[in-house]
């Protein structure tokens, strides 16, 4: 109804003519606005990307397009976006090498996209908002997404496993005779796929972390996976790759 009012206002003679700007009929009131020169065209916040793409990371990059995005800047976002989308997305595949240890990996301009639309989503979502909410703006196949797998286990995968043999040499060695009992117990269970619930007691500073420490390190060194779920932020820290409950 806005885009309607202003070209309803603009001294359009005929209201079969109202969307035929030049000779051009277009198909929406907002589009026949831009047209009529009614709408900003984007030039200060385009010259504003390519400015700070000089020196700007694209995750910077990613989430100065968030902000326009937020604030309501942009008349027209999707043709912002597809003109300077590669700016935006310069460490995308550095950053799914990385995530899938994967140092040739290639990927297509469409999964390019796809991944950086789906770090967009995840800012815009940390502030509450969502893509959907721009109607012209395109969304992440989560299709797509599903099929790269979980990241959690990316992750697990992308550990030094050479580096993580000689860690748990070193914290294996040093051990007391109670805690190697704990190891000893785990290990076996986890070769023997037989799995279990351990409980393992002790006052603090009884090193129950070393114990788990080694174990993570034991595991992982085989390229294998470990969960590390502490119930707090700050226990969680003291936990390689630890994560809260």
């Amino acid at each position: 109804m806005y885009f309607m009012g202003c070209i309803c206002g603009s001294n359009t003679p005929l209201f079969e003519d109202i969307m035929k700007v030049g000779g051009v009929q277009y198909n929406t009131f907002r589009d026949t606005c831009y047209a009529l020169g009614l709408l900003n065209d984007d030039k200060e916040y385009i010259d504003a990307i390519k400015e700070v793409s000089f020196w700007a990371s694209a995750h910077r990059l990613r989430k100065l397009f968030v902000a326009l995005l937020i604030a309501n800047c942009l008349s027209r976002s999707e043709e912002v976006w597809e003109k300077y989308w590669t700016f935006l997305s310069e460490d995308i595949v550095y950053k799914q090498r990385l995530m899938l240890n994967h140092s040739d990996l290639t990927l297509t301009e469409d999964e390019v996209k796809n991944f950086t639309l789906f770090e967009i989503q995840k800012l815009l979502c940390s502030c509450g908002r969502s893509l959907d909410e721009y109607n012209t703006m395109s969304v992440p196949d989560n299709r797509f997404l599903s099929n790269n797998g979980n990241r959690w286990m990316y992750n697990e995968l992308r550990y030094d496993r050479k580096k993580l043999v000689e860690e748990h040499a070193n914290l294996l060695g040093n051990l007391t005779n109670e805690q190697r009992v704990v190891y000893d117990t785990i290990i076996k269970a986890i070769d023997a796929d037989s799995g279990g619930i351990f409980f393992v007691y002790g006052y603090g500073g009884t090193e129950k972390t070393f114990v788990w420490n080694t174990l993570s390190a034991a595991i992982r060194s085989k390229g294998e996976i470990v969960l590390n779920v502490a119930s707090s932020g700050i226990a969680s820290l003291l936990l390689p790759g630890g994560r809260t409950a």
